[in-house]
């Protein structure tokens, strides 16, 4: 089955790849949060650093980013990067959702209303056609 000119496979890789994005981020978010460190500044950086590279949800999040990073080398591998780059914006759906979830964050009208915006432009790309290889007429 095809979607666009994408596999249903190379699809399902790409929101794997967003969901651990978004997962990722997450967990740094939190590992972060749990320094206790409100601001950071030049004068408690240093306690910031050290805080945060002992978060065990911080180191997590780093693994998950590491393994996405294979997961994407497959993507590109499969499809052209004019198509995975824009098709794998659905972060920008599962971040919002996430922290609205998870840290009871408020995401404002015309936020959502960028976000339909991407969403619209995904479905787009996922529908164009990859050029003619032959060189078709216009082409030197």
């Amino acid at each position: 089955m095809k979607i666009g000119h994408l596999t249903l496979k190379v699809f399902a890789l790409i929101i794997l790849n967003d969901l651990g994005d978004t997962i990722a981020q997450a967990l740094m978010k939190k590992g972060l949060a749990l320094t206790g460190i409100t601001q950071v500044t030049m004068s408690n950086l240093a306690e910031f650093v050290s805080k945060g590279v002992s978060s065990p949800l911080l180191w997590l999040g780093i693994l998950i980013y590491a393994l996405n990073f294979f997961v994407w080398i497959v993507i590109l591998y499969k499809i052209d990067i004019s198509i995975a780059m824009p098709v794998g914006s659905f972060c920008y759906i599962f971040v919002p959702i996430t922290a609205i979830v998870f840290f009871h964050e408020r995401i404002d009208p015309l936020r959502w209303l960028g976000i339909i915006c991407i969403l619209l432009g995904v479905h787009f790309v996922s529908q164009s056609k990859p050029p003619d290889p032959s060189g078709g007429p216009g082409c030197d």
